[in-house]
C-alpha cells in the first residue's frame, strides 16, 4: 500500500500507572504526582504533544496534595491537549466486582471529572485489566460510554475477527472496541518506539483502517519521553501519516459501519486471579453487599421518615471500595504489604456501612407501633433487599439470662413460629440463640415476640456438638444425607420430597491439587481436576430439632483442615447450607470442592447478568451463583466469598483457595530453599447454599444469592412512638421476570433511585403502585422514583429522552 493511502496512525501518549502493585499505595501516590509533572513538562516543550490519562482517584490525589500541578492539568484539559479517558474511579478488575460496582465506577468517576473539569469521558479504557464479561457493552452504554479500549485477553489468548470491532451484549447494547497491540507502554522491557511504529504500519496495511499505537513509560508511572517525542516529530516531518492523538479522537474519526461484531465475553487472562487473595475477595463481597443494604435502609428511612440521606458518606465509602477493586489489588497480584493495606481499607468500608445501616434501621424501627407486651423479648426482622426472603433466620433475643421460663416464638398475629435452640455466640449462661423459618417481603419487615408461655420451650445448655460414632447417614423430613467414612465427602444427598439425588458421586469433596503456577497463573487456562483427597477426622452432631439438623464434618490434608457444618432443613423446599471453616497451610497447591451434578449446562452470574460456559475444564470467573441444568431438574449453588469455578464431565468445581508466592511473576524461577511468603495461609470462612428442583430459574438463583449475601437484619424492637403495623413493606416495588438489585438515594438529593435486571432472558416488568416500566431482554434499567412514579434514566441518573426509552 502506498504511503499516501495509508490510514492514520494515532499516537497515544500515556503513562499507565498501577497505584498499587509491587509497591504500596503511598508510592503509587508519589509516582502519580511525578508522572503527571513529567507529562506537563512534555506539554510545555512543544505544541503538538497530546497526553491521555484516566482514573479519578489519581486526579483527586493530585488535587489534594499538589494543587499547582492540578492547575496545570486543568489548563491543558481546557486547551485540549490533556485528554481525560476512562471516566472510572480506577481501572478495576472487571470480573470480580458486581454490576453495581461497575456502575459506581462511572457514577463517581464521571461525576468527579464533570465537576472538576467540565468534561465527560465517553471512551471506556481498561488497558491492563484481566478480562471482561460479555455484559460490559450494556454497562458501558448505560453509563454514557460510546467506545472501549482494552488489551487483555491478548491475541495468544483469544482470537478476534479484528483488533477493531463492534462489541455487543446479550441485551443488544453495542459499541466499537479496540484491542491494543504490543502493550500500552514503551518501557525499557518492551518494544522500542521506532520498531513499534513500523509494526503498527503493518497492522494498518493488513486491516485497512486506522490504528492506535500507545507509547510512554508505564506501570510505575513515567510518561512519554523526550526521545519518544523526537521520534514522532522526525516521522511527521518526513511526511509519514501519524499524529499525536487520543482514544476519544480515534473513535470519533473511525468508520464503524462494516466492522465485525463480537457477541461474547473477552476472556481469558490470568485465571489464577479469580481465586487468589481470598481474604480480599471475601471482604469485597461483604463490602458490596453491606453498602447496598445500608443504602436501601437509608433510602427507605428517607421515604418513611424524611431522614436526611447520607449521600456524601456513602460516596466516600464507595470510593474506598472502588479504589480497592483495582485489578492488581482485587486480582491478588500485589505484594503482601499492599494486600494488608487493602484488607484494612475494606474492613473500614464494612465498619462504615454497618454504622450507616444501624442508623437507618433505628429510624425504620421507630415507624412501627410499640411492642404488644414490653416484658417480651420483641425484635424486628427486616428485609433490605428487593426480593422476598424465605428461609431460616437466626436471632438471639435478649431475655436477661433467664433460662427457666418456657417460651414461644410468636409472629405479628400471635401465631406460634416453629423454632429450635442453636449454638449461641457466647458461652455464658442464659444466652438463647434461635433458628426459625420466616418469609419477609421485599423492602419489608415482621415483628416477632419471644414470649413467656406455660407450654413453651426451655433453653438448653450452651454447649452444642458431641462426637458422633454411629452411622454416617442422617435424615430430616426434607433431606437424607450419607457421608464417606474415608473422606467426609457427601456420598448421597437426596431431597425426600422430590426424590432428587443431588450428587451422582461424592459431593462437597475436597481435592488438593498441585499448582506450581505463578500468582497470575500465566501460561495455562486450566488447573488440575485430580489430586489428593482429604481424610475424614471426625463428625459431630451439633443440632437436631424441629427446624434443622446440623452435623460438623472435619477433614484434613497435612496441616490443613476443612471443617464443614452441614445444615439439613426439615423443609425440603429450603436449600442445604454448608458453612465452611478452612484452615489452610499448603504451598503451591490449591483446594477444589467438587460437586458432581450430571450437569448439561452451566450458567454463572457475571457483572450485570449471566453467561453460559461449556464444561471444558477451563477455569472461569463467576460471582454469587451458578445454575446447573441436569436431567429433569436444575441445581443452584450460591456462595458468599468465592469467584473461581471450572466444570468438566457434568461436575462443577469451586476453587476455594490457592497458595502461590506473593507477586510471583513468570519467568522468575522458584528456587528450592529460598525464603518466600505464601498467600492465603490460615483460616477463612465462607458459606455455600445448595438447592435442587425442577424448573429452578435464574431468578430463583439470584433470590437465593441475595438471601445469603444480604441476609435479613434482626434488631430489638424498642419503638415508643411509631404507628405502623407489626408487619408490612416500606416500598411495594416489584420485578416480574427480574430483580430489583439496588435502592439508593439520588445523587441530586431529589428522589430515590432503583436499579433492576431482567433474569428471564425475555424481559422484565418493574411495578410500583399503578406504574410499570419494561426492562429489555437480558437488560438493565435505572429508575427514578418520584412519589410513586417510575422515570427511566441512565446509570448516571440522567433522565432518558422519550426516544431513548
Amino acid at each position: 500500500m502506498a504511503q499516501a493511502q495509508r490510514p492514520l496512525l494515532h499516537m497515544i501518549g500515556n503513562a499507565h500507572l498501577d497505584p498499587v502493585w509491587l509497591w504500596r499505595w503511598q508510592e503509587g501516590c508519589a509516582e502519580a504526582i511525578g508522572t503527571c509533572w513529567a507529562a506537563v513538562d512534555r506539554l510545555r516543550e512543544g505544541k503538538g504533544f497530546v497526553f491521555t490519562k484516566g482514573e479519578a482517584h489519581i486526579y483527586r490525589w493530585i488535587e489534594e496534595l499538589e494543587p499547582a500541578l492540578f492547575a496545570e492539568i486543568k489548563h491543558y484539559v481546557a486547551e485540549g491537549r490533556w485528554i481525560i479517558v476512562n471516566g472510572w474511579w480506577i481501572q478495576p478488575d472487571c470480573n470480580i466486582p458486581s454490576g453495581e460496582s461497575v456502575i459506581r465506577q462511572a457514577l463517581y468517576g464521571k461525576g468527579y471529572f464533570m465537576e472538576k473539569f467540565g468534561v465527560e469521558p465517553t471512551t471506556g479504557y481498561n488497558v491492563d485489566s484481566f478480562g471482561h464479561p460479555g455484559t460490559f457493552p450494556m454497562l458501558l452504554r448505560h453509563t454514557g460510554f460510546t467506545s472501549y479500549t482494552f488489551m487483555r485477553p491478548g491475541p495468544h489468548e483469544m482470537d478476534l475477527p479484528g483488533e477493531l470491532f463492534i462489541w455487543k451484549s446479550p441485551d443488544g447494547s453495542s459499541l466499537p472496541a479496540f484491542r491494543i497491540q504490543d502493550a500500552y507502554n514503551t518501557s525499557k522491557r518492551s518494544t522500542p518506539l521506532p520498531q513499534k511504529i513500523d509494526q503498527h504500519y503493518a497492522h494498518i496495511d493488513r486491516y485497512g483502517h486506522p490504528f492506535m499505537a500507545f507509547y510512554g513509560v508505564g506501570n510505575h508511572g513515567g510518561a512519554p519521553t523526550i526521545e519518544n517525542i523526537d521520534e514522532i516529530e522526525m516521522r511527521i516531518a518526513r511526511g509519514e501519516n501519524l499524529a499525536y492523538s487520543d482514544p476519544e479522537r480515534f473513535f470519533r474519526e473511525i468508520e464503524t459501519d462494516d466492522l465485525p461484531v463480537v457477541e461474547s465475553e473477552l476472556q481469558f487472562h490470568a485465571i489464577g486471579c479469580y481465586a487468589v487473595a481470598s481474604s480480599l475477595k471475601a471482604l469485597n463481597r461483604k463490602a458490596e453487599s453491606l453498602l447496598e443494604q445500608a443504602e436501601t435502609a437509608s433510602a427507605l428511612a428517607y421515604r418513611a421518615t424524611g431522614a436526611v440521606y447520607p449521600r456524601e458518606r456513602f460516596a466516600a465509602l464507595w470510593q474506598v471500595l472502588l479504589f480497592n477493586q483495582f485489578h492488581d489489588t482485587l486480582g491478588g497480584t500485589s505484594i503482601e504489604a499492599a494486600c494488608i493495606d487493602s484488607e484494612r481499607e475494606l474492613a473500614g468500608v464494612i465498619a462504615g456501612a454497618e454504622e450507616l445501616l444501624n442508623a437507618a434501621v433505628r429510624r425504620l424501627d421507630g415507624t412501627i407501633a410499640p411492642p404488644v407486651d414490653p416484658t417480651d423479648a420483641t425484635f424486628v426482622v427486616m428485609n433490605l433487599s428487593g426480593v422476598t426472603s424465605s428461609g431460616l433466620v437466626e436471632a438471639e433475643p435478649w431475655v436477661d439470662k433467664d433460662t427457666l421460663t418456657p417460651r414461644l416464638l410468636l409472629d405479628e398475629t400471635g401465631k406460634p413460629v416453629p423454632f429450635q435452640y442453636v449454638d449461641p455466640a457466647g458461652k455464658t449462661t442464659g444466652l438463647q440463640r434461635l433458628v426459625f423459618p420466616l418469609d419477609v417481603p421485599a423492602f419489608g419487615y415482621r415483628v416477632l415476640r419471644f414470649a413467656a408461655a406455660q407450654a413453651g420451650e426451655k433453653a438448653p445448655r450452651v454447649s452444642f456438638g458431641q462426637p458422633h460414632a454411629g452411622s454416617l447417614s442422617f435424615e430430616t423430613a426434607g433431606y437424607a444425607l450419607t457421608l464417606s467414612p474415608e473422606t467426609g465427602a457427601i456420598v448421597s444427598l437426596v431431597n425426600r420430597h422430590s426424590g432428587i439425588r443431588i450428587f451422582t458421586a461424592p459431593g462437597h469433596a475436597g481435592i488438593v491439587v498441585d499448582d506450581r503456577s505463578d500468582t497470575w497463573t500465566h501460561g495455562t487456562e486450566c488447573f488440575g481436576l485430580e489430586g489428593a483427597a482429604l481424610r475424614l477426622e471426625g463428625v459431630k452432631l451439633v443440632e437436631d430439632g424441629p427446624v434443622r439438623l446440623t452435623i460438623e464434618v472435619t477433614a484434613s490434608h497435612g496441616a490443613s483442615r476443612l471443617v464443614t457444618s452441614i445444615m439439613l432443613p426439615v423443609d425440603a423446599a429450603q436449600p442445604v447450607e454448608l458453612r465452611v471453616a478452612l484452615d489452610w497451610h499448603e504451598q503451591h497447591k490449591l483446594l477444589r470442592l467438587a460437586y458432581p451434578l450430571a450437569g448439561k449446562n452451566f450458567e454463572y452470574e457475571v457483572a450485570g447478568g449471566w453467561d453460559s460456559r461449556p464444561d471444558s475444564g477451563r477455569e472461569v470467573p463467576g460471582q454469587r451463583w451458578v445454575r446447573v441444568a441436569a436431567e429433569g431438574h436444575e441445581v443452584v449453588l450460591v456462595n458468599d466469598a468465592k469467584y473461581s469455578y471450572a466444570a468438566q464431565g457434568g461436575t462443577l468445581y469451586l476453587t476455594a483457595v490457592r497458595a502461590p508466592i506473593f507477586a510471583h511473576h513468570d519467568p522468575i524461577p522458584v528456587e528450592a530453599g529460598a525464603r518466600y511468603r505464601y498467600m492465603d495461609q490460615g483460616e477463612q470462612v465462607f458459606t455455600i447454599l445448595l438447592r435442587a428442583a425442577p424448573g429452578l430459574s435464574r431468578q430463583d438463583a439470584a433470590v437465593l444469592a441475595e438471601r445469603l449475601n444480604k441476609p435479613v437484619v434482626t434488631t430489638p424492637h424498642v419503638s415508643r412512638g411509631g404507628t405502623g403495623r407489626h408487619a408490612g413493606q416500606w416500598l411495594s416495588l416489584t420485578a416480574q421476570g427480574g430483580m430489583i438489585t439496588t435502592l439508593k438515594g439520588a445523587e441530586d438529593g431529589s428522589s430515590l433511585i432503583a436499579r433492576a435486571l431482567d433474569l428471564s432472558g425475555t424481559g422484565a416488568t418493574i411495578s410500583l403502585e399503578s406504574g410499570h416500566v419494561r426492562v429489555p431482554a437480558s437488560g438493565m434499567a435505572t429508575l427514578r422514583i418520584s412519589d410513586n412514579d417510575l422515570i427511566p434514566c441512565d446509570g448516571l441518573e440522567r433522565r432518558y429522552a422519550a426516544s431513548q426509552i
